[in-house]
């Protein structure tokens, strides 16, 4: 893609451009459509339409109005999900009428403040994000709750009670899990917490929990099974405990977590914790919810005689398991037919992706599930299907 300019947002945000975005479709081979491009506009213009039109098309993944907006790669890569965002607004920051969004990118978090009904100062001091963040905040009709401000936060003062903030992961052009890394640096961030009532910061879900200061509660946010982010909350936005939440569910398990579970080899269900309790270290305390052991004390795969309906665990039941033999493993699904089969793999070396490359690709039929893991000392695997409702 070519870099975006403040000249590119000048050109993209006109009437003629705009017209243009919304009738480009992105499909087909990329040299034909901007072909097709430059017998209207130039080089430049061409790449920025068809370069736009692209990451509309990405950006609808996070964004249910993602056609009305402009972005900017790595920034859309940064910003938050629409649903995470709006869950943020609405749950965690419901006591409050306004709040400072600090590292506001290209509007994301800003957006979700101002839709949850929120008076929103929205800070970014990089020109570009922000001229993307305040064309934006107006396509979406939300100019007259979102202030936007190019700026340095440091060099701020305002009267918000509570602050939102996100800062940069990358060090370097890398992206970096390290605390210390972010810019502005974390200490920066930490000391918003004297000005404020309650802060909330958004990171890397990787994080090293050790860094997390004294104080502050550290939170865990999926959707749809997919680890999103953390959250550091400090000052009225701190829980009391570590805890873990799946959207669009919007289920919780908060701490402390509970001594270890029992290990048991498998049952007759198999459960997949969320990724979100895994990484908050809740899972023995949803074991004990579920009436679940685990497999094995080091495997985040849990077993029980039932199948409990829980937002925080998939649950499958089992049909075969045996130490893990290619062998076996296909004559398994030449006895049960037809099927579609995914695999899910914890602590086990053996490739997914190559090992469906050695098995009949037959489909249709039954949906299965093959858990590769490690059980008394040796690969494992676990064949397994979802429970008719």
């Amino acid at each position: 893609m070519r870099p975006l300019s403040l000249e590119a947002v000048d050109f993209l945000v006109s009437q003629k451009a705009q017209e243009e975005l919304r009738l480009l479709k992105p499909a087909g081979e990329p040299l034909r459509v901007l072909a097709g491009l430059r017998r209207r506009w130039s080089a430049d213009e061409a790449a920025w339409l068809y370069d736009q039109a692209l990451l509309r098309r990405r950006a609808a993944a996070k964004f249910s109005e993602a056609d009305l907006m402009l972005f900017e790669g790595e920034a859309l890569e940064q910003a938050s999900s629409e649903a995470v965002a709006a869950w943020r607004a609405r749950e965690l920051l419901a006591p409050y009428e306004s709040v400072a969004d600090l590292g506001s990118g290209i509007g994301g978090d800003a957006i979700a403040f101002a839709r949850a009904g929120k008076e929103v100062l929205a800070v970014e001091k990089n020109p570009l994000r922000a001229a993307i963040l305040r064309y934006n905040v107006a396509a979406l009709g939300l100019s007259e709750r979102v202030s936007v401000v190019e700026a340095d936060w440091r060099d701020l003062s305002f009267e918000q009670r509570v602050v939102f903030a996100d800062p940069a992961r990358r060090k370097q052009g890398r992206r970096s899990v390290r605390l210390r890394d972010m810019e502005p640096p974390f200490e920066d961030v930490l000391a918003l917490s004297e000005r404020v009532e309650g802060l909330l910061v958004k990171l890397a879900p990787a994080l090293d929990k050790d860094e997390v200061p004294a104080g502050a509660s550290l939170g865990f946010v999926s959707l749809r099974g997919e680890l999103k982010e953390a959250l550091v909350g400090l000052g009225s936005l701190a829980r009391k405990t570590t805890w873990a939440v799946a959207l669009p569910a919007q289920a919780c398990l908060q701490g402390p977590e509970f001594p270890a579970a029992a290990v048991s080899a498998p049952r007759s269900f198999i459960y997949e914790p969320d990724p979100a309790v895994i990484r908050a270290g809740l899972l023995h305390k949803l074991a004990a919810r579920l009436g679940a052991a685990q497999i094995n004390e080091r495997v985040a795969y849990l077993s029980g005689d039932e199948c409990r309906n829980d937002p925080l665990a998939g649950c499958w039941r089992i049909l075969r398991h045996a130490p893990y033999r290619l062998k076996t493993l296909r004559g398994w699904l030449n006895e049960l037919g037809p099927a579609s089969l995914d695999v899910k793999r914890r602590h086990n070396p053996v490739d997914p992706q190559e090992l469906l490359k050695r098995l009949p690709q037959e489909g249709g039929g039954r949906r299965l599930t093959l858990f590769l893991t490690r059980l008394r000392g040796e690969p494992w695997m676990i064949l397994a299907e979802k429970p008719q409702s």
